[in-house]
Order: C-alpha cells, then structure tokens, then sequence
C-alpha cells in the first residue's frame, strides 16, 4: 500500500511498460521480426509518385493479338512497331520481349528487325539471368548463374542491353528488382530501366558500386540490401495498344521526345507479375519497368526510417499512452491512443510522399500493448486497493456507502449535500454498561465492548441496514439510505430481534460474559429525516439527522435491557401476522408537546408489562425505563394527553393495527 500511495509508483510503473516494450520493438526490429507484415502495410501507401509524362507504354495486349495475328508475332512486325515509334520522335525504346534465339524459319524478318534498330539508334533489348545460390552478403550484388543476351545480331546494333529479372519477396510480390547483376563472366549488367535512365540523362561510363548504391557518371541510384532497388509505385502511365501503332492510328506527336516501353500484357503470355498496385489480377512485366524507370528518373526513391527513429516514436506514443492509462478513466486513454493512432498515421502517409518508410508495425502494435498493461496494472493495484479501502472503511462505514463514494467521488454522497428521504433508524444501548466497566480492567472492558458491539453490528449488516456510528457502548443504524428501501421497517425490526439474540449468546458465553451487563435496550422510530455529509471538505460524516432520529434516541432510552421499543407510526408499519406489540405508557419527550404512544416488540416467549391506566414516563431525558405496577391496566391502551393535561383512555378499538 505504501508504495502504491507513493508520488512515482504510477511514473515508474509508465516507465517501467514503455521501456519492456521499447525494447521488444528495438529487438523485432533489429531481426527484421514482421518484416513481411510491414511490407504488406506500407503496399496500402502507393501510388506514392506521381507517372513521369515521358514515359510511354506501347502494349502487346489481347486485342493487338486478335488484330495482328497469334504470338509469337514476325520479328518484322516488331520492326514495324519500331519503325512507327521512332518515326514519330521517340527518344528511346525499351523492348521488353526476349529474343534469346533467331527466328528458325523467318531470316527476313529477324534482318528487318536488325535494319530497324540500327536505323532507329535508340533501341535498348532485354536478356535474362538464372540464379543459383541466393548470396548471404547484404551488400553483395545477385549473382547470376546463367546469362540469355539477345541474338548477336540484334545485340549489335541495341544501344544497350539490359535484364529484365525482377525480385520477388516471400509472399511473390514484387517491390524491388535489382538495378544490376553480376553475370557469370564477371560483368555488371544493368536492368533494362536502369539502361534506359542513363541515356535518357546522358550519363555513359562504367557501372560503380558506392556505399548504399550505384553509380553510373552522374547518375546514382541508392539501393537497399542485396542491392536491390525499392520501387515507388506510380500510376496513370499512358498505353496505346500496339495494333494501333501498327495500323497508324495513333495521333502524330504522341512519342515525340517519349521513352517508349514496348512489352506483353495479354493475359494468354504469361508476363504477368503481382505488385502493391495490383496483388490479385497482377500487373504486366512492363509496367513493373515503367516503374523502376519512373521512380530513377524523379528520384522519389524509397528509404525505410531508421530503426532509431522508430523505437523513439514507440517510446513517445508508449509512454504518453501509459500515462493517460494509468491517470485517466479507461475511455480517456481509448480516445487518446486513437488520436495518437491517428495523428501517427498522418505522419506515415507524409513522410511517404517524401520517400520514407515508416513502420507500420511497432508503432501501431505498442499502443496496444501498453494500454492493456497499463489497465492490468490498475487492475491489481486499483481495484485491489478499491477493496481493501471497501473492507477497511467498511468498519467505519456502511458498506454500501463505502461502495457508493468509491464508484462516484464527485456524486452526493462525496458531497456536503444532503436530502430527506423516509427512513428507519435504531438505536441500541448496553444497559449497566458502566456500572460493570468500573470494576473490571480497561483490556476487559475494550474486549468485552467489542464483543457486544460486533453482535450489534452483525445483526444490522444481516438485515441490510447502515451503520451510522458508535457512541460508547450504543450503536446507531438506519435503513433507506444510500439506497432506498422499501422493506426497511420490517428489516430494522428483525435486526433488533437478531441484536438481542446475539447479545443474549455473547452475555452467556465468551469474554462478554465477564461483563455484567443487564442486556441491550432497542429503540426504533420511522419518519423523514435529512440523510447526507456532515462535516468540512477535509472530514464528512455520514449521518442521518432530525426528529426521527432524535425521536428513536429517546424512545431507546426507555427501554430495557432485551427490550425493543418502537415509535406508534413503526407499529402501525409492522404486519401483526409476524410481529407481536404491546403497548407502553406514552412518553413526554422534551420539544414535543403531545405525548408519544410507543410499542414494544415481544421476543418469543416474552410476556407483556402490567402498567397502570393514565401512567406516562418522562423521557425528556435519555435512558430512562417504565415502571410496571402490580395490578393489570384497567383499559386497553393509552391515549396522548388532552387539552386539560390529563391522559385519556383509549378503547381497544384506537389501539395501532388493532
């Protein structure tokens, strides 16, 4: 409990969460731990970059197909197509169509090809590598087993010659392809949209490889692990199938100046691949080049954020979460990491326009992670502590008041307001109380007290009823307060037959017998009285005030031990097919002028007291008893006094219930 209540248990328990979970992200991270899981995250952030308007997409689609004729097509017709481009101002064109062998049994069209390549001068072919062993290395570059160029004659008049292999990840998406591979031979072979990006930009020479990148003259490309280039999917690249090349119906000036990507998206060929754009119906292999090349030529590269920035972000969101757990109400904290949630989202999809990869992952699991931690802390603090609080002060208080100032501090019960509401209030006194205490030690005395004070209390709690207070050896309760109770007559009542049953036990056996009392007197009234805190802001108590209560006091007073007296409205409240009543001579209480008839509540087996006709008993004082006199009462009952001052009789017929 002690260091529950200390000022930093709840900032180190904050602390003491977002540092465990730090670290498992900086852990996670650090081995690449739901790196696929990100990958498939951050595929929901493309298109991030907007289509370069050079690039251009002639496509062999289904329809050209059905136009021109079944594939493979003449190599003559690729000539036409070539012809057609670069006859309406092409300044380069890819080919993205194999042509690893010479047509067998059309020469014609493989030497009107090579014419037109070498007439155009801005052709750039295609070859293939296979793989064997995936190299370990991370800066290392693939590794190529095989190598498939173009036919020596096409190759000759190409002004280049790129590969086109992509890189799928581990769920066959591909996000990256290598912008070179090392061929068998030993050579660097660039890709074909790195081919086309270094003479679109002028740069010639060797291919360098740099820390993080490669080079070619003044253009660099970074690159990630295994040197593969991240691609920044774009959209809205402009494709004219390749039938309408051929038949001349594209407008004149539609490739002028345009870097001309001519490849295969019929479904029936096969090149088709699955990409972040695209993961279902897949994307033709030439659009994955156009991107390669669309994301070299505006440079919007992609670069993952730094694991360091990602484990500060968690420890920011994870440590502001904490705290708003463990200091606000639940629903707070839920609204607070929505927002954190919410605003970290924004911050993805901004950095993203800027080339950087936020995890998508850690930052959003944490939160998570910490919000539940957060409330299982509370949980085996709080609540645990809500409960000693409960059993504590519920020696003190009733336990449903306790209850009741726990689950709304701010309510009326925490509050100096109060309210009058119909209640049920006992009073019960030891009788001879200290007469016996002046004789026995005061650790016999306390002993003894507490005995009988725990039979009292047992008694009200049984019946459902709020202990007020102790004052001595007399104890107060009511009922109907907190909460109402429509059966607090009845329940008051036998809580004070159960009251004098305990103390009856407690007076016959155990250290309470040491005490020689003469028994417990009950007094119990019904009526309105104001129920509420009484007290300063810094100390309330919970108590009930007003004639009712002071009435119960005085009619407390007047009864002796084992006896239980009740006020005239409470008799008239009790059903008499349960309850037995006598009636007493009618009290004078001090501030009232009228007499107050009261009842007493026959235990089993106790006979009712003979009293005089006209006797009354001057209660103005507390503790006081009747006097029964020999002879049995010539009438039925008693009656308040008349204006004369005399008591008058009251037949059978007036008597309560009756």
């Amino acid at each position: 409990m002690n260091i529950r209540h200390s000022l930093w248990f709840k900032p180190l328990v904050a602390l003491g969460i977002v540092a465990a979970v730090t670290i498992a992200s900086y852990v996670g991270l650090s081995n690449d731990f739901f790196f696929t899981t990100q990958l498939r995250l951050a595929d929901n952030l493309f298109p991030g970059a907007p289509a370069d308007d050079r690039i251009v997409v002639v496509a062999i689609d289904d329809e050209s197909i059905a136009e021109v004729g079944r594939w493979p097509w003449s190599r003559g017709v690729h000539a036409d197509v070539i012809d057609a481009v670069t006859g309406d101002g092409a300044m380069l064109v890819g080919y993205d169509v194999t042509f690893g062998n010479p047509a067998l049994d059309d020469a014609a069209g493989d030497q009107r090809m090579t014419a037109a390549m070498a007439d155009a001068g801005n052709v750039v072919l295609i070859g293939s590598f296979e793989f064997g062993e995936k190299p370990t290395d991370v800066d290392a570059l693939l590794i190529a087993s095989e190598w498939f160029p173009p036919i020596p004659e096409f190759a000759g008049v190409a002004v280049g010659i790129g590969h086109a292999n992509t890189r799928p990840d581990t769920d066959g998406v591909v996000r990256a392809l290598p912008p070179v591979v090392e061929a068998p031979d030993g050579s660097l072979v660039a890709s074909l949209s790195f081919a086309l990006a270094q003479r679109a930009t002028g740069q010639s020479g060797p291919i360098t490889l740099r820390p993080g990148g490669i080079q070619v003259g003044g253009l660099g490309v970074p690159t990630s692990d295994l040197r593969l280039l991240d691609l920044n999917f774009a959209a809205g690249y402009p494709t004219i199938p390749a039938a309408d090349v051929l038949a001349g119906r594209v407008p004149a000036g539609t490739f002028e100046g345009k870097i001309v990507l001519v490849g295969a998206t019929a479904l029936g060929l096969g090149d088709l691949v699955a990409t972040p754009l695209d993961k279902a119906g897949k994307q033709p292999g030439v659009t994955v080049h156009a991107n390669a090349l669309n994301t070299i030529l505006t440079g919007r590269y992609l670069e993952r954020a730094p694991i360091a920035v990602t484990v500060l972000l968690v420890f920011g969101i994870g440590l502001v979460l904490a705290v708003a757990t463990l200091y606000l109400r639940p629903w707070y904290a839920v609204f607070i990491g929505l927002a954190l949630g919410a605003g970290y989202l924004a911050l993805v999809f901004t950095r993203f326009d800027d080339g950087i990869v936020m995890n998508m992952v850690y930052p959003v699991v944490a939160p998570p992670i910490v919000f539940v931690s957060g409330l299982g802390v509370r949980y085996f603090t709080e609540t645990r502590e809500r409960k000693y609080v409960t059993n504590v002060f519920g020696r003190y208080l009733a336990k449903d008041v306790v209850k009741e100032v726990l689950a709304s501090p701010e309510g009326a019960v925490a509050t100096l307001e109060g309210a009058s509401r119909p209640l049920a209030v006992l009073f019960a006194d030891l009788r001879g109380f200290t007469a016996a205490s002046e004789k026995a030690t005061p650790t016999e005395v306390v002993s003894a007290l507490n005995e009988y004070l725990e039979a009292m209390t047992r008694a009200v709690v049984e019946e459902r009823g709020t202990i007020d207070k102790f004052m001595g050896d007399c104890i107060m309760a009511f009922w109907g307060a907190p909460r109402s109770d429509p059966e607090m007559v009845v329940r008051s009542v036998r809580a004070a037959l159960r009251m004098q049953d305990l103390i009856d036990v407690a007076m016959a056996t155990g250290k309470a017998g040491d005490l020689k009392v003469k028994g417990c007197g009950v007094g119990l009234s019904v009526g309105e009285a104001v129920v509420g805190n009484i007290g300063s802001t810094e100390r309330l108590d919970y108590t009930a005030i007003g004639d009712t209560v002071n009435t119960a006091s005085r009619v407390c007073g007047v009864a002796e031990g084992g006896d239980i007296v009740v006020t005239e409205e409470f008799a008239a409240a009790l059903p008499r097919d349960e309850f037995r009543l006598a009636e007493l001579p009618p009290l004078k209480v001090k501030g009232k002028e009228s007499l107050l008839r009261v009842y007493q509540v026959l235990r089993p087996g106790q006979q009712p007291k003979v009293f005089g006709a006209g006797d009354f008993k001057d209660a103005s004082e507390e503790k006081h008893h009747f006097e029964p006199v020999a002879a049995p009462p010539k009438v039925a009952g008693y009656a308040p006094v008349d204006p004369s001052g005399k008591v008058a009789e009251l037949t059978e017929a007036d008597t309560p219930g009756s």
